[in-house]
């Protein structure tokens, strides 16, 4: 038999998304041959399990989907920069809680 300890990280979802519960969270556990994650969201105890890979893909995906519509219309997340640009800034804290789980920061 083997042990492993694994690495999770957990989030209090009413702190990002308005629209969730109080005591809705979202819980990140690295798997233990860091190849990818489990991913954990407390409404209605829904789980997904994603390959770094798997995790690159959906990114790519939701940018080609997100360049089709106005920024400030699909997400409230939004920050201006004085350069002018536009970016997610919760897809920015996702990035960086990730590359966390992964050892990169």
């Amino acid at each position: 038999m083997n042990e492993s300890q694994r690495t999770s990280r957990f989030v209090e979802l009413r702190d990002h998304d308005h629209l969730a519960k109080i005591d809705s969270f979202l819980e990140v556990t690295e798997w233990s041959n860091s190849e990818g994650f489990d991913l954990h969201l407390s409404r209605g105890e829904q789980s997904i399990n994603l390959s770094w890979g798997e995790w690159s893909a959906l990114l790519a995906a939701l940018g080609d989907w997100i360049d089709q519509h106005q920024p400030e219309s699909t997400c409230p997340h939004i920050i201006s920069t004085d350069e002018g640009t536009s970016y997610c800034k919760l897809a920015e804290s996702t990035a960086q809680l990730l590359a966390k789980l992964r050892g990169q920061s």
